[in-house]
């Protein structure tokens, strides 16, 4: 058997000049793998010089645009490939029926005994009679042919999908935090985004690469239709094609698919926005201040008490019994000691501006100096202070009169409208503090001697009884004012409750937003009365050498200046406060014939401006109004009681700090808020997105994968080389070309019809098709079995359908059609 047949039983004719090769391996069998080396039991073959050329056509002897170096020849104005000749210089003459010039890459002479075999370009081998004249050309050391395999695109959805599942991890970090550095981090996720979007693009376009050449071998098309099908995905004119449209409707979704790609870079970032939110967290804040009234106990009026260059102020005015005594301090005895004299100026005026302001005062600058700056803060501190306790006794007409006058009531509810002309009655001042206690110099020392056992004695506190009346009928725009109304009787009710002061534990919420304040009582325990005694006889003619009528009993309970002199200014403050609160209480409105107010209850938020009438929770209000009374405290550092929260027994004083950092008061806990910046991620618009454009994928990698299949999983890419190899057969220059200065292809050519797939080129001397099983040949071209192709090249390419249908003929024989299997199908076409 000849050493160059590679078929068992064929035999190489021994005269035979040049033939082609046979390969039963699978690798073989694949139409467009590599054709496999053959070794050659010839001398080692020389590489030869290749230059393109370009077959003579229509307008051959014209100049054209094209790639490669073009030698015409002038007898013939044919281009021809120039080989250096194994024989020496000059070559054989050129014999169209042996030579084995511009064979494909994929063809193989093996020679003959009289003609060495020729080798593929790879070889390198100089065919020059010098030998040698430069090394020959070694394969790269790195070849990129590994991203040319099946896996990367699987490789390129899985990295999309990771993408895409960083993208919503790196949100979720960010989501509620502050949005700082917003531009870098939009900047990171846009990467991400396209990282994702990129990948998954890559895996469609790989698929759409195999299915532009599955399509183009299932179809016959024209010109333009395999143009707009290799260039759809990145010119849209192709979409105005209609034979695209009916016949590959799969090139088409998968160019639709990377067209819409880029949405993925602009829905999946915008998931992620900034928002004005509360953000809140357990820090310390400075200068929280607290009320502890037991440091009016130490509090002497002779020391100006110093406090970072602020003296420190008490709620009470003093007296003493001794004159000229600014310079005599404790201890106290009988005859010298200091009585109560009313409430302080300081004390009375935050008393006015909380009356008049209707809210509690806050301290200037609170917010900052305790939050810091830009943020809002709340915090909680208990403390102990006077506070009013309050009972409703009646309310009704039907109320009962006779009880209340038992109780000590000073008025009824015959007083009070609709029944008497009065809205609003307050009798706050039963057993109050007589001012002189006695005939007294300058200072208050007493002109009388021995000086009185109850001088200044803090005998009760008095008692508050309020009458006032509500409408029954709110809603009326005005209520009845004339008694001779028929409905005057049924428009009103009395009511009619009295407070008591008391020694009251506080829990006290702070908000403080912006430059605004405001609490919230969250607790408050009555503790006991400030003064344990019952008021018994007012204005009675009993007299203790004092100008105060005042009996309460018990009296062992009076609270006296000596010798518990502590006690006394700690009550002392108590009363005090009591004494402002109740100036503004005091009063009547007379309601019938008209309003006529005489109060200053008036200028406070207990009375309505509109109506002249009491507001219908005015039990809640007066305690209200009282709270906000000693809370208001707070905005001036300088009284004795206002002390640091974290350390209640230290006074506060008034405090400056320059800086934030400057600050060295105690710190408490609290909770520090801001209305700022912050990422919000809405994880549903990203998955979305993200879902639509992975199932997508998904489906286009499952249409790769059958075009991979019907390949025999044989690569394709839509490089030029790729489309040079494919468009190499002479019939293709049997086309009415012209000539253009810029290339321009001729309307007519562009709507000729073209396929691709296996082509046998008659007009040379080449290999049979690899893989297909044809039969031994004569150098003559013909066939000593059925199905054996003529003397010629057979490659894939482009031709118009006649010859395509000629080669299949002589390929495969007449019973063989063209495949028109589904593109949804995995077999493989290995006969197309």
């Amino acid at each position: 058997m000849d050493s160059y047949t590679r078929q068992q039983g064929h035999q190489q004719p021994t005269n035979t000049g040049y033939h082609g090769l046979q390969q039963q391996d699978a690798a073989w069998s694949d139409l467009i793998a590599p054709t496999p080396e053959i070794s050659s039991p010839a001398s080692p073959p020389l590489p030869r010089r290749v230059t393109f050329f370009q077959r003579a056509g229509r307008n051959a002897s014209k100049a054209s645009i094209g790639l490669g170096i073009e030698h015409q020849d002038e007898s013939t104005g044919y281009c021809r490939v120039q080989q250096a000749s194994p024989y020496g210089s000059p070559p054989p003459p050129f014999d169209d029926t042996k030579t084995p010039y511009g064979l494909h890459q994929h063809e193989y002479y093996a020679g003959t005994p009289d003609t060495p075999a020729f080798y593929p370009p790879s070889q390198n081998r100089d065919l020059s009679p010098d030998g040698p004249s430069k090394p020959p050309l070694q394969p790269p050391r790195w070849s990129w042919s590994w991203l040319n395999a099946p896996w990367v695109m699987y490789a390129a959805l899985f990295l999309g999908i990771v993408f895409a599942a960083s993208h919503h991890v790196f949100y979720v970090s960010l989501n509620r935090k502050p949005a700082d550095d917003q531009l870098k981090m939009m900047r990171f996720g846009g990467f991400l985004s396209y990282a994702s979007k990129a990948s998954l693009f890559a895996a469609v376009f790989f698929a759409y690469r195999q299915q532009v050449w599955l399509t183009v071998r299932r179809r016959h098309l024209r010109l333009k239709t395999v143009d707009g099908i290799f260039t759809i995905s990145q010119d849209l004119t192709g979409l105005f094609n209609s034979e695209i449209w009916k016949k590959s409707k799969v090139v088409i979704f998968l160019a639709v698919i990377m067209w819409l790609f880029p949405l993925v870079v602009i829905l999946t970032p915008s998931s992620l926005t900034v928002e004005l939110r509360e953000e809140a967290k357990q820090a310390q804040c400075g200068a929280v201040r607290t009320l502890n009234f037991e440091a009016e106990r130490k509090k002497n009026w002779r020391s100006p008490d110093l406090l970072y260059g602020y003296p420190g102020f008490s709620l009470s005015l003093w007296n003493c019994t001794l004159p000229n005594s600014s310079e005599v301090f404790e201890p106290y005895n009988a005859t010298f000691y200091d009585y109560w004299d009313g409430i302080s100026p300081p004390a009375d005026l935050v008393t006015k501006h909380t009356a008049y302001s209707g809210n509690v005062v806050p301290r200037e600058n609170v917010a900052l100096e305790t939050c810091g700056r830009g943020w809002n803060c709340s915090y909680t501190i208990t403390f102990e202070a006077p506070g009013y306790k309050c009972d409703e006794l009646g309310r009704g007409r039907s109320m009962d009169d006779k009880a209340l006058k038992n109780r000590g009531a000073p008025f009824d509810s015959s007083d009070l409208i609709p029944k008497g002309d009065f809205a609003y009655i307050a009798d706050v001042m039963g057993g109050e503090y007589a001012k002189p206690q006695v005939e007294t110099f300058d200072g208050g020392v007493p002109v009388r001697k021995p000086i009185p056992k109850h001088l200044g004695a803090l005998r009760t506190e008095p008692v508050l009884w309020i009458g006032h009346s509500v409408r029954t009928r709110p809603n009326d725009t005005l209520p009845p004012s004339k008694k001779e109304n028929a409905d005057f009787q049924s428009g009103y009710e009395p009511v009619i409750f009295r407070c008591e002061h008391y020694v009251t534990r506080y829990t006290i919420q702070f908000n403080h937003t912006f430059s605004s304040q405001s609490t919230t009582i969250l607790k408050k325990e009555h503790l006991k009365p400030i003064i344990d005694t019952l008021l018994e006889t007012a204005n009675s003619t009993v007299s203790d050498g004092t100008n105060d009528t005042t009996v309460a009993e018990p009296r062992t309970n009076y609270v006296l200046p000596y010798p518990d002199h502590q006690l006394y200014r700690l009550t002392a403050a108590y009363h005090a406060l009591g004494l402002s609160f109740r100036n503004f209480l005091k009063g009547k409105i007379h309601y019938i014939p008209f309003p006529n107010p005489i109060t200053d209850a008036t200028q406070t938020r207990l009375i309505d401006k509109a109506t002249h009438l009491a507001v219908p929770n005015l039990m809640d209000a007066v305690q209200t109004f009282y709270e906000n009374i000693t809370l208001s405290l707070l905005s001036n550092p300088q009284f004795m009681i206002v002390s640091w929260a974290a350390e209640p027994e230290t006074r506060s004083g008034v405090t400056v700090f320059d800086k934030p950092e400057d600050d060295t008061s105690p710190k408490y806990p609290c909770v520090k808020t801001r209305i700022a910046n912050s990422y919000l991620y809405v994880q549903r618009d990203l998955w979305i997105a993200y879902s639509i454009a992975i199932l997508a994928t998904v489906i286009c990698v499952g249409l790769g994968t059958a075009a991979l299949a019907q390949n025999n999983y044989h690569v394709r890419d839509i490089k030029v080389s790729s489309v040079i190899a494919a468009t190499r057969a002479p019939c293709l220059e049997e086309l009415p070309w012209k000539t253009s200065k810029w290339g321009e292809v001729p309307w007519e050519i562009k709507e000729t019809k073209l396929g691709y797939g296996i082509i046998s080129d008659r007009e040379s001397v080449g290999t049979p098709r690899i893989g297909v099983g044809l039969q031994s040949r004569t150098n003559t071209g013909t066939s000593t079995e059925g199905g054996v192709v003529g003397n010629g090249r057979v490659y894939y390419g482009f031709a118009p359908p006649e010859v395509l249908e000629r080669t299949r003929r002589e390929t495969f024989g007449p019973g063989r059609a063209r495949p028109k299997g589904s593109p949804f199908s995995f077999k493989i076409w290995e006969h197309s």
